[in-house]
């Protein structure tokens, strides 16, 4: 028989291996891998017929991301058109680009996020794991839920990273 501290202590294991942070709930974050799910299976038969592609999605406190590469413009307007509507989406930010997906370095994306990450967490009045960090083509995506002054703060040092080409804030703000 499960005792309350030791259910407790079941509850609090996944929240830390997923970060979960103060300001994410569980729901929310079910809804994020439902909403994730839902916004693959819309666009997975757009994507097989347009290759080559490298497109991934990642939700957010219902805060959408997709990014990655496609072959052309039409692309990135059928695959817009196709996640209208998703329940319980807040917002979609589409940031695919035009390209082949073969030229994009992922072992320099994953150092550039590595950087990043390293970077937050050292910056001082900044709580780096309420901020989501996800590199594309040095290209850098910073999610979560911040104070404006946060996000502020956050986009600057990843932008001041060797290798940055670009900083994207997908903030919810809180203040």
């Amino acid at each position: 028989m499960l005792t309350k501290k030791s259910l407790r202590f079941l509850i609090l294991i996944p929240a830390l291996l997923l970060g979960v942070s103060a300001c994410t709930t569980f729901g929310t974050v079910a809804e994020d891998s439902s909403i994730e799910g839902r916004i693959k299976d819309r666009i997975n038969p757009i994507l097989e017929k347009n290759k080559p592609t490298a497109v991934d999605v990642v939700s957010h406190n219902l805060y959408v991301l997709i990014y990655g590469q496609v072959p052309n413009e039409d692309v990135i307007v059928q695959i817009s058109n196709s996640i209208k509507g998703v329940p319980e989406m807040k917002k979609a930010f589409n940031e695919l680009r035009i390209g082949n997906p073969e030229n994009v370095s992922t072992a320099s994306d994953v150092w550039i996020t590595t950087k990043v990450k390293s970077s937050l967490a050292a910056e001082k009045g900044l709580d780096s794991k309420r901020i989501k960090v996800i590199t594309e083509d040095k290209e850098v995506f910073l999610m979560g839920m911040v104070t404006r002054e946060e996000g502020d703060k956050a986009a600057l040092v990843a932008r001041n990273i060797s290798g940055v080409k670009k900083v994207v804030k997908i903030f919810e703000y809180i203040d």
